[in-house]
This record gives C-alpha cells, sequence and structure tokens, in this order.
C-alpha cells in the first residue's frame, strides 16, 4: 500500500495524495479497502493511474462503471482492495454488463472487487447499506449473466455468480483465472462473511 502511495506521488501528474475513508478515520474493519484521492490534472491522473497500477500486478484494476466520479478499483495479492480517486475526473455512468468473450473476465473483476468491498461493509455491520448494494449488483451485473433474482447476503451473491459465470464461461468459451476470486472468498471466510 505504502508502495502504491509513493508511486502516485512520484508522478508529474499528481500534486498530493490523500488517505481517506474509514481507515483516515481509524474506524476501519479487517476487510476495509484503502481510499486513496489524488490531487492534479484530472485529465493526466485518469491517463497515468492505470498505467502506475499495472507495474504492481493486480489481481483486477478497472474504471468504476457505476459511478460520475472517477475511481480506479484495484485488488492486489492478499487480497488488498485499493480505491484510487482523482479529484476532479469524471466519466460516464456505465449501462448493465453485457455478458460476451470480451467482457467477462471484466465482468469478473467488477464482481470479486464488489463483493470484497461489501465484506468490509458486511463487518462493519451496515446491512442496509448491503441490502441496497446487493440490488444494485443483481441489476447491473447478476442479472445480465442469468442469475434470477438479487441475493439477500454476500454467500448467496457468491454462490449464484459462480453457477451463472460457470454456465456463460462454457456457453462462450472463455476461461476465467481462478486468482482473484479465491483469494476473495478465502478472505470473506476468514472473517466469516461466508460460511
Amino acid at each position: 500500500m505504502t508502495a502504491i502511495r509513493t508511486e502516485l506521488e512520484r508522478s508529474s501528474a499528481v500534486s498530493s495524495v490523500t488517505l481517506g475513508g474509514s481507515r483516515s478515520r481509524e474506524r476501519e474493519t479487517a476487510l476495509s479497502d484503502w481510499d486513496l484521492y489524488l490531487e492534479g490534472d484530472p485529465a493526466a491522473m485518469m491517463a497515468e493511474v492505470p498505467a502506475v497500477i499495472a507495474s504492481f500486478r493486480p489481481l483486477a484494476a478497472f474504471w468504476e462503471p457505476l459511478a460520475e466520479e472517477a475511481g480506479y478499483m484495484v485488488v492486489l495479492d492478499g487480497p488488498i482492495k485499493v480505491d484510487i480517486f482523482p479529484i476532479g475526473a469524471r466519466r460516464q455512468i456505465q449501462p448493465p454488463w453485457v455478458a460476451s468473450a470480451e467482457t467477462l473476465p471484466l465482468i469478473d473483476c467488477h464482481f470479486w472487487d464488489w463483493l470484497l468491498w461489501l465484506g468490509g461493509k458486511t463487518l462493519r455491520g451496515d446491512q442496509e447499506l448491503v441490502g441496497d448494494e446487493l440490488a444494485k449488483m443483481h441489476t447491473f451485473l447478476l442479472a445480465p449473466i442469468g442469475v434470477a433474482s438479487a441475493p439477500g447476503s454476500c454467500d448467496e451473491a457468491r454462490a449464484s455468480y459462480l453457477g451463472a459465470r460457470a454456465r456463460a464461461a462454457e456457453a462462450l468459451g472463455v476461461v476465467i483465472e481462478p486468482e482473484l476470486g479465491l483469494q476473495v472468498s478465502d478472505a470473506l471466510r476468514r472473517h466469516g462473511v461466508i460460511a
């Protein structure tokens, strides 16, 4: 985490990096993410951030598709979730995913990143937020790959996703690398979020 912050601070596009979220208030859980807020030139930061993160060989890295304020979602080995927000940078909110051979690996990254984030919220006891997010997850990610109804828990989301992903991967002829899902599942299990 410190190494990422140092590399971002070295970027000519970034004037400062500030820790935000629950970790800045010392209210984090064992699964909380690291929120980094970047000051600098918004367009230049958006161009620079993915290249900086790629050097750390993340398990997942993508621009958040469901927010206008740009956020680069990263899951590192561990798993460690880091969310990077170039202040002032904006993106268009994307429509729900459409499953294809090209998008299924991206859907996989989005799902496990989202589930890991929900694990932190579950440990905090924020059940209303978790319920709302699971419903949103169903609309944007699970329903497009064939899950019939919104899950009621992280455990149910994982089970329904794995079944739907397996069917989609077979139909599309896609092989999904398992490491991200294994690490997130193990972390959620260790902390009692899933059985």
